[in-house]
Order: C-alpha cells, then structure tokens, then sequence
C-alpha cells in the first residue's frame, strides 16, 4: 500500500497495515500504540531537496505574513513552527492550500511542499523573485545535528501476536536497504520512470537521504522533540521502544502462545547535545 505521509498514518492507527514507515511527529503522538523497527527511517544528514519553503521574502521576515502548507504531511509543518519560533521568534501565519495550488498561492506570502510536490515545483520554477529555502538544510546548519522525516513502526498490539512475521519483515527491510545501497542505478532508473523528473534532479535528491537511524540520527530526532515540547506541538515524549531484531522465540520457551515477550521490545533514552543557548 502506498501514500502520502497522513494517509500512513491513520491507515496503520486503524488496523490497515501492520508495518510501515510513519511521520516522526506522529510517532511521538501515539508511542503506547506503536514499536520502533530499528536501523531504518527517512533521515537527512544534510538538506534534503523535497522539504522546501517557497517565498518572496526570506523565512526570517515572514511573521504575520500567511504561510499556505499541504496536508499531507505532520512532521515538516511542525519543523516550520520550530525554526520560525525558537529560531526567528516568530508564530508563523499558516493555512491549508487548496490541491494543485499554484506557488505560491494567491494571499499567501510562501508555500511549504514535501516530497514529489517539492521536487516539481522547484523543477519548473523559472520565477526569479522566488526564494527556496530547504528546511532540512535550515536545521542541519541551526542545530549541527541530521534530521528524521519518518520512522519505520509496527502495532504493539500486531506484534504481540505476530513476532516471527515481524522480524522477518524486517529483516526483509534491511536485505532491501542493502540491496538499494549497492544498486542505486536501478533505483534511480525506476524513479525517473515512476515520476518523471530528471535524472540528475533525484540522483540529488537520492543523495541526500539516509534511510539509517543510528545514534547520530537518534539524537536529532530527540532535540526535534525536546524543541516540539517547547513550542507546544507535542505535551511529553517517552522513551523510544523497539523490537530487538537480535531476539528469537526460541530465546524464552516457556512463553505461552500469545504472551507478549519482553526479550523482544528495547527501551533506550538518547541523549541530545545540551547547548542549547548556541542555537537561538
């Protein structure tokens, strides 16, 4: 199943899929229903080239100037209000654009697109009056620290019932990163086909992804957090809870049919660097 980052989502929450790579800011809302596949996300260690702002005046001078966003994603909007608020002071003016709308919309000073919207537009532009600023970009320079799009989950509840079907799912997940790794001309070519945007476009793009969540990407994720809290966009975060790929069955054989096996769930607290005054 495919879609965009909302339409995940809510299909997950509502017992369409079992596993799939959800927005970061969505995670952190519904964390007692979900469980962290580890090794994998939707991360940048620099800019991204698919999560940008498009405006006539700089980011830094558009308080109380509106702000058109789409509705399909959770976790670029919120880093808008983050970097506007803690970075420029400012609560940025937004409202939902219409499908389709043009960039930037009548009534509206900028207009934020994600994925394959982003990529187009920035693709055709040929106004010269209009500034693209890569969000990705405007953090990894703000906090010296990458940024996680999207994390891969699964149900708690699908788990507890289903733990072999998961691990080797997502061992699966992992053969295929590999796989990506090592032929990015085949996914390169597929891409073009897929969407039509040239080649050096997403070899730019493919470039600047991760698709890793190693301690590095953790801890990003972590002040994105911490930072959300500030703002008000999120009210706590627990610990981050995952499946423990390296655990069997077989590791506890008395567990009943069922029982849900605590040798198979991690808990672990990141830590994110604590210099915060050298940010703002």
């Amino acid at each position: 199943m495919s879609g965009v980052p909302t339409t995940l989502n809510e299909n997950i929450l509502d017992g369409l899929l079992e596993v799939s790579p959800v927005s970061a800011l969505w995670y952190a809302e519904h964390q007692n229903k979900l469980l962290l596949l580890p090794d994998l996300s939707i991360s940048s260690e620099s800019g991204v080239q698919s999560v940008l702002l498009f405006s006539r005046s700089p980011l830094k001078k558009l308080k109380n100037k509106s702000i058109s966003i789409t509705p399909q994603g959770r976790t670029t909007p919120a880093l808008l209000e983050i970097i506007c608020f803690l970075k420029y002071g400012f609560r940025p003016n937004v409202k939902i654009a219409r499908p389709n709308a043009p960039v930037i919309p009548e009534g509206s000073e900028a207009i934020l697109l994600i994925g394959n919207q982003a990529l187009e537009a920035r693709a055709r532009i040929k106004d010269s009056n209009v500034m693209v600023t890569d969000l990705a970009e405007v953090w990894r320079e703000w906090t010296s620290l990458p940024f996680v799009f999207a994390v891969w989950v699964t149900r708690r509840d699908f788990f507890k019932d289903h733990e072999k079907e998961v691990l080797d799912l997502h061992q699966a997940l992992l053969d295929s990163k590999k796989w990506g790794d090592q032929n990015p001309e085949a996914i390169l070519k597929e891409a073009e086909a897929k969407t039509g945007l040239p080649g050096e476009l997403l070899k730019g793009y493919f470039s600047c992804l991760s698709y890793d969540f190693n301690e590095g990407l953790k801890c990003g994720l972590k002040l994105y957090y911490d930072y959300a809290i500030r703002c008000g966009i999120l009210k706590r975060v627990k610990n981050f809870e995952e499946i423990d790929s390296r655990a069997t069955r077989h590791a506890d054989p008395e567990r009943n049919e069922g029982e849900a096996s605590h040798h198979v769930i991690r808990s672990f607290v990141v830590g994110a660097p604590q210099d915060d005054e050298a940010r703002r």
